[in-house]
Parts: C-alpha cells; structure tokens; sequence
C-alpha cells in the first residue's frame, strides 16, 4: 500500500513541545473531511468522517489484522478483499451507514467505526448495528473505541433509535471489556459447532 502523508501537509518540527509550552490545537493540516472533535486523553486524535478517496486503503488493510483477531483460521484472499472493498463503496454511498475515522495530525489514519441503521424485517423495530470497529495497536488502551461508540451511538440517537448492536467474537477479551464499558451487555448468545 502506498503511503497517502505526500498527500497531507505536515508541519515542518515534529518535534514535541516544551513542557511550558501551551498548544491550543494540534498542527494545522488539510484534513480530507472537517474535523467533528479532538479525542483522546490529550484531545490530540481527530474524528473526522470517512472519505473514500483518502481512507479506503487504510480501513481495507486493516482487515487483515481485525480478521486474524477475530477468526484465528481466516487467510485473506484476493476475493475477499475485492468484496470488501465493494461493500464498504456501498455502504459509503448508503445514508444507512455511517462511517468515522481517527486521524492522528502527526501520524495519519489510526481508527474507525462503521455502523448501520437496520430495521428488523417482522417488527418494524429500527436499532443501530457495529458492524466493524478498528482502533491501531498503537492507539489502544486511550479510550479510543470509546469515543467512536460515544460519536455512533449520538448519530443513532439524533434518528430517534433506542438500541444499538453488535457482534464481538468471544476471545476477543479487550474488544469484550470495551464494550462492556460502553454500556453493552449480553442480550443474546450465538452459538457454533464444528462439524
């Protein structure tokens, strides 16, 4: 994957400020959408929405890594990705899903979260859905997931819904803990057997 910060002016000393040194905002940058908020335990991250020209490659490529978290047998293939990549062009065009990212000024993409408005088909019911949520290694542990499901579940309360979902694979113990301290508790349990 090709590197997009070309695209992106920087500012020109990355280095860290003095500690008596007062920062109202982090550097100045073109963001490729408006900047919603700062978050983060030094509000230094941006969340910002999704621009498919700018964040496409990176959610894409982070794939492989939520995949092999989640599913420990998964190998990603040419086919899925392409279907991938085509369901998330769908959902970028469908006002049923919205679609944030993270973007730290100095290092670029570091996060997402894409949800979906549903409604179920037999009672009408309208809830909110996580379908993919995906913080870098090396933001986690900042609260990061958070602030995403905070930002999501305002966007699903602004469209009168009362209930939002999601899916999170058992073993997935940090993503578990995550939701839990969102607000998240077990409703249903899906279960699987070999065969």
């Amino acid at each position: 994957m090709r590197s997009l910060s070309w695209r992106f002016p920087f500012r020109t000393s990355l280095a860290r400020p003095k500690s008596e040194e007062v920062i109202s905002a982090p550097p100045a940058r073109e963001w490729p959408s408006p900047v919603l908020r700062w978050v983060g335990r030094e509000a230094n991250i941006a969340l910002r929405g999704f621009e498919w020209q700018s964040d496409a490659d990176h959610l894409c490529a982070w794939q492989r890594e939520t995949y092999a978290i989640n599913f420990p047998d998964f190998k990603l293939s040419l086919e899925f990705a392409q279907a991938f990549r085509h369901d998330l062009r769908r959902a970028f065009l469908d006002s049923n899903h919205a679609l944030w990212m993270l973007d730290d000024p100095n290092s670029g993409p570091c996060g997402f979260i894409w949800v979906v408005l549903c409604t179920n088909s037999w009672t009408n019911e309208r809830y909110g859905y996580v379908n993919n949520l995906f913080i870098a290694s090396e933001k986690r542990g900042q609260h990061l997931g958070e602030e995403l499901l905070s930002h999501a579940a305002g966007w699903f309360k602004s469209r009168r819904v009362e209930r939002l979902r999601l899916t999170v694979t058992a073993s997935n113990e940090s993503a578990v803990r995550l939701y839990e301290r969102a607000g998240f508790s077990v409703e249903r349990l899906e279960m699987e057997k070999k065969l």
